[in-house]
């Protein structure tokens, strides 16, 4: 839905001419809940496609401590072995859209942001799948969502997001140690949400520039 547009309450959700930052969201672990899941199905994905050598949650998790795609490029996959997984995990995943649950406070939190600021979801999951879940719990107020199969870099993402939205300062919240080295490699002010993944201690590893402990307090972080 683009800015300014009402959904079918008559409520604005998408900002107004004056824009204050670009806030770029991870999804997984930030806004949905979903370690369990993605990693079943994405493990599930890669024995389906030969890979065996993710054989745990742990091992998942993992991936997330760098770029995911390059972790699996360190394991000896090739580019057409990971997008066949990616296209296995997307079935799979697709099949669970009616039991992702969003964290306590995330939705109100996203369309209190949206007012005053411009919102893009950049995620290593797939586009389709994290839109279609925003779209089901009445979430419209984002600007687009770029998943691994339009890019895999997240820097990569960020940066031409940011090229999108010159001047605006520019927030990548994310919730693993991955995400806070890319979004600073991006040239991103980095966000840690201490509700998703990675542990605190894992999340400072990634040096980012700020922790939040819940959505709500990313209300007072970006006013």
């Amino acid at each position: 839905m683009p800015a300014g547009r009402k959904n079918d309450n008559d409520e604005y959700f998408c900002g107004t001419d004056f824009m204050r930052a670009l806030v770029m969201f991870d999804y997984d672990g930030v806004i949905v809940d979903s370690f369990e899941l993605f990693s079943a199905c994405f493990m599930k994905a890669c024995h389906q496609n030969n890979f065996y050598e993710l054989n745990s949650p742990e091992k998942i998790l993992a991936l997330f401590e760098t770029n995911v795609f390059e972790a699996l490029l360190g394991f000896g996959l090739d580019d057409h072995s990971i997008n066949r997984i990616l296209e296995t995990f997307q079935s799979d995943i697709g099949a669970y859209q009616n039991d992702m649950r969003l964290f306590d406070g995330i939705s109100h939190t996203l369309r209190k942001i949206s007012k005053k600021n411009k919102i893009v979801i950049i995620t290593s999951n797939i586009s389709m799948a994290a839109k279609q879940v925003l779209i089901n719990n009445g979430i419209y107020c984002f600007e687009d969502v770029l998943g691994a199969e339009k890019e895999k870099s997240k820097v990569k993402k960020i940066r031409l997001t940011m090229a999108r939205y010159p001047g605006l300062p520019a927030y990548y919240i994310g919730d693993t140690k991955g995400d806070m080295i890319e979004g600073r490699k991006a040239g991103a002010i980095t966000v840690a949400a201490l509700w998703g993944w990675h542990a605190v201690k894992k999340l400072e590893e990634g040096a980012p520039d700020h922790f939040v402990r819940s959505p709500e307090a990313l209300l007072d972080l970006l006013d």
